[in-house]
This record gives C-alpha cells, structure tokens and sequence, in this order.
C-alpha cells in the first residue's frame, strides 16, 4: 500500500530512528522532528524490522520507531507522539485490513511491555503463548484477518527492537486508544464496524493483563501508578455505551459477551487499584468515580441482572466504599457552589478543601445509584416467590455466600441491605426523626447537585414501584424501611420534587432543555402526569413539610424538622396545580414559537390524556 510505505518513509527520514530515543538530540530539534517532516521517494524501512512480511515491515517500522518517543524525559515529546499515533491511525481507517494490523500491533506492544513490567522473566514467550494469540491466528476472530507468521514476526522484531521500556509507553499507549476510541465513537461507518472491531479487539487484549501481578508492581511511585491506573480506568469506560434507560428494561435486548467479559474484569480492577496510597488522595478519587462508572453503566445490560452477579456487585460496593456508601446526608443543604456545571475533577477547582468534598458528595450519589440498582434488582427477583419455595437454606444476611440464592432469599437480601442502609446513613443520624417525607426531601438535595443523577435516580425509583408491596408485607421485619414509601411512591416523590424546586416551573424548563437532562426529564415527566392523573387523590391530599427560610438567592430551600399536618395539604396542591399549569402554558407557547429544541407535543398530549378531574384544573 503506497500510503503505508509514505508514512513508514517520513517516519524513517525525519526522525532517523533506529529503534531507540536519540540522547543527544535537544528537545526542540525532537519536536521540531516529530511536527514536520519531508517524504522521500525510495522506501526503505529500517533493518530491524526487515524481519517482518507484507505490510507488517512498514507497520513494525511505524510502531517500533515510534513508542520508544514516549521514553523521553520532555511531555512535549511524550504528547506530540501519541499524536501522531493517532493521526497515523486515522490515515490508515480507510484501508481497514491495514487498521486492524496497526491496531493489533499497538496493542501488543502495549501487552508484552506489561509483561515485562510487571516482572515476566519472557514477555514477549509468554505473550505468544496466550489463547488470545491462537485465537487470532487460527482466524477464530472473524474480524481479523492475521496469519500466524505475520503476528509471531511482528513480535520477534519488537523482541529485538524493544528497548527499555517503562510505564511512560504504557501510559502513553493507552492515551492513543483512548483517543482513538472517541474518534471512531463519533465516525460514521459501514453499521459501525470499526467500532465493533475496536472494542472487540481491546477487551481481548484487556483480559491477557496480568493484572494480578500489576497490583503488586512497584512503579517508582505511587502517582506514577495512579496516574497510569486511572487512565486505564478511563479508557475501559469509554469502551462501554451509556445505555438508554428503558431499553435497559427490555428483556429481548441481545445480550453481548463483550459486556460479560468487561464485567469479570471488574473485581480484577477493584483489586488491584485501590490499594494505592492516600497521598494521591485526588487521582484515588477519580478512579473512585470511573470504577463506579463502568459499574453503573454495565448494571444496566440485561447480563447484569442475574442475582449472583448483583449479590457480588453490592458485596464490592460494601467491601470497598463503605465510607461512600453509608456517609450520613440528612443535615447536607445545597449552595450554589455544590451545584455540578461540569466534572467534579477538572483542574477548575481552586480550593482544594472544596474540590474534595464536592468530589465526595458525586461518589456518593454514583455508589448509591448502584446500591439502589442492586437492591431493587434483587427485590423484583423475589416478587411472586413465597417462603416455602425457598430451597438454598442461606442465612440472608449473608450477602457475601459464594452459593447461588433463590429468589425469595435474593428479594429478603435486598430488603435487610436497604434497612442497614437507612440505619447507618440516614436514621442514626437524626435522633428525633420520624416523618419518612423528611428523608425523601433529604435525599432530593443529595441529589439536586447534578442533574443526570437526579432523574436516572427519580427514574429508577419509579421502575420500584412494587417495592411499595414488599414493605406493606415485610416492612415489620426489617427496621426503617417505612422512610422509603415517601421517595418510591411516584405521587409522593413528585410532590417532593416541586417542593424542592419551590415550584418554579422555569427550572423544570431548564432541565427539559438540556442536553444532559433533556430526554431522562422529559420521561419522567411523562410518567408523572400519567401517575398523577390514574391518582388524583393521592395527589391532592398530600402535604408537605413547613418551609424553612434561608438565604432568598438559593431556590432551593433548606428543610425544617417540623413537618405540619394535613391542613398544608390544600396549599402544596395548590402550589403544584399552579406550576404544571405554568409548565404547560410556556411549553405551548415555546413550541408554537419554534423555540424549544425538540417537539414536546407529547408532553402536552399527555395533559390532554389525563381524567377529567385533573384536566379541570391544567
């Protein structure tokens, strides 16, 4: 291929790499180097990777010469190469047999320097003894086409070429796939089949880690490893899609073995990551919030609802974020500056104190959005399974038991976690407490901080309606668990929701406008106002705690302890009748002025569908 042989040329010629970073050359003349560049018309690769065949004697050119770059003391340097890594791999996607080679190659360089890391007496013997590699080469793989000679030469060349390298490759590398990964997320292709080959190929690669070996590795430094940690975390995030809400819930939803391979990975990771120091305290924190995120996003794939895997999941969160998990939020009061416009880990964070807490208070909300996933995921296990059908014999109280659990002892687990729960993070805290609509306004300002969070939590606690059931008839076994009927029933939690907001129907406006609220609000929204209309009683009668005054600049309003009777109830119907009122009317005339983003026409069908009670009064 004419391309491959330019680029293994300008390579050659600019760089006049043999196989190893040139000392005495300065910096600037390397990035001078490394940015420009004059193609030649003769091709000749370097001598180490004559030894390659076909295409792969460029390929190894390219790649050898170029990670040995990511060895250099400069950043400058270290960056611009993985650069140009990725430029040349976004060169190389229109020929896709090409691609796939450059991209098998990275990642064995990638694997093997791992293995070598990690103390691997031969990396590059012991990588060519993998599954993975038979797998390869005996085209089990039907998205690569690689003979076995091709991918043994490859490596005999990187056996001879490899210079020392260390972590900083690693590191660097990993940053190549990631940018590689947001680039082909982004790119239409044939059905997205440079996507799925990407993916495919990674996890592949993923699994050969010996990732028990690489939690035990010395790395110099315990930032150096959290800093590598955590991009690796990033990189395995970004290989697995947010999945829509309620496509989630569809049982027909074809259930990938790349998303079960992920997930084993999972316990690998928790493993070995989290036994670094806490002198990184915020690089410990952002894999914290990536580990949390992968976990999320893949409890949302139907593999992910069998009970072993949910019962091992909620063992994970209470093994390794309890201080997450069961942190007391009943005082916690919301100021405009806990408020998320953007990640709680960018640089933009100038007090350090601050960054810290408001780091801690998203952790929070990522382990309770898990917990609640799995609890309720064990909880609807049960449903229908009466007490004589139970056949494991367990104690339920055991969440950690290595035997598989029937699903009335699944659905008694997930009650008894929620009551621990609300004991350790909510009741305990507050000695005088007894209305369960004072936890639900509590656990509505954890929440209100970030948006996304809100409504995937006001979703899922709608999906757990039949939650409502399991209390009434086993709510005298386990403690505590009445605080939950005022956040699982969606009447209640609507309520509450307005309360919060003061009624202000332009906030709803603005969540319904956004680009990361916009669809979930607009869902929920829809859900309410069919609740509403099929409980119009429930809705009318129902009162809100005594509003407590604060400063008049917050909308959202700090919450007193006293909690008024029945004859609020008139005034916070009122409040409520008048801002889905206002809601509609500014929706209508958004819409009819062409100024809202999408078509909210069956947000307003929606009032038009409600019983003629509730239509009476919006």
């Amino acid at each position: 291929m004419a391309r491959l042989s330019r680029l293994c040329d300008l390579i050659s010629t600019s760089l006049g790499t043999s196989g190893c970073v040139p000392s005495e050359v300065s910096e600037k003349q390397l990035l001078l180097s490394l940015s420009s560049g004059t193609p030649v018309t003769v091709h000749n690769c370097i001598t180490q990777a004559e030894k390659a065949e076909g295409n792969c004697k460029c390929l190894a050119n390219i790649v050898i010469s170029m990670v040995n770059f990511f060895e250099h003391d400069s950043e400058f340097v270290q960056h611009l190469t993985a650069n140009i890594l990725f430029t040349i791999s976004t060169s190389l996607i229109e020929a896709d047999g090409i691609w796939v080679k450059f991209l098998l190659f990275v990642w064995i360089t990638l694997v093997i320097t791992m293995l070598s890391i990690c103390g691997a007496a031969s990396p590059c013997s012991q990588f060519q003894s993998t599954s993975l590699l038979k797998e390869i080469t005996k085209h089990k793989m039907s998205s690569l086409d690689m003979g076995s000679s091709e991918i043994e030469s490859f490596v005999s060349v990187l056996q001879l070429a490899r210079a020392n390298l260390t972590s900083q490759t690693v590191l660097g590398l990993f940053q190549v796939l990631h940018k590689m990964r947001k680039y082909l997320k982004n790119k239409v292709d044939h059905e997205g089949e440079l996507e799925e080959k990407f993916i495919s190929l990674s996890v592949k690669f993923l699994q050969t880690v010996p990732w028990d070996l690489y939690g035990k590795t010395d790395f110099g430094s315990s930032k150096m490893k959290a800093v590598l940690s955590g991009c690796i975390l990033q990189f395995v995030c970004s290989l697995i899609q947010k999945n829509d809400f309620e496509d989630s819930q569809n049982s027909e939803m074809e259930v990938s073995n790349l998303h079960r391979e992920v997930g084993d990975l999972v316990p690998k990771f928790l493993s070995c990551f989290f036994g670094l120091s806490d002198g990184e305290k915020h690089l410990v924190q952002f894999m914290k919030h990536k580990i949390l995120m992968l976990m999320i996003r893949l409890s949302f794939y139907p593999h992910q609802n069998d009970t072993s895997c949910i019962i091992l999941w909620l063992r994970f969160l209470k093994e390794y974020f309890p201080d997450l998990l069961y942190k007391p939020f009943s005082n916690y009061t919301i100021t405009p500056k806990c408020c998320l416009e953007e990640s709680p880990f960018f640089p933009s964070f100038s007090d350090k104190l601050a960054s810290l807490n408001i780091q801690t208070r998203h952790l929070q909300r990522q382990a309770l959005l898990l917990f609640f996933k799995c609890c309720f995921g064990l909880i609807q296990a049960s449903n229908g399974i009466e007490k004589e059908h139970c056949f494991c014999g367990k104690e339920t109280s055991l969440i950690d038991c290595g035997t598989q659990l029937c699903c009335y002892c699944c659905g008694n687990i997930g009650l008894s976690e929620m009551s621990d729960w609300l004991k350790c993070a909510f009741v305990c805290q507050v000695d005088t407490l007894k209305s369960p609509i004072y936890f639900g306004l509590s656990f509505l300002q954890l929440l209100m901080d970030e948006d996304d969070m809100l409504f995937c939590m006001l979703l899922l606690l709608q999906d757990a309606s039949l939650l409502t059931l399991h209390i009434e008839s086993k709510g005298a076994c386990y403690n505590y668990l009445h605080h939950l009927s005022s956040i699982i029933d969606p009447v209640r939690l609507f309520h509450l929701l307005l309360f919060s907001l003061k009624y202000d129907h332009l906030v709803l406006i603005d969540y319904l406008i956004s680009k990361d609220t916009g669809v979930l609000c607009a869902r929920y929204l829809l859900r309410c106002l069919k609740f509403v209309s099929q409980s119009w009683q429930s809705f009318a009668e129902f009162s809100v705690p005594q509003l407590q005054e604060t400063d008049p600049s917050n909308k959202r309003p700090k919450l007193s302890n006293e909690v008024r009777d029945a004859s609020t109830s008139s005034k916070a119907f009122g409040d409520a009748k008048e801002c889905l009122i206002s809601l509609k009317n500014t929706l209508d005339d958004l819409h009819k002025k062409n100024l809202f983003p999408y078509n909210p026409k069956a947000l307003l069908r929606r009032y038009s569908y409600s019983n003629k009670k509730f239509s009476k009064y919006v």
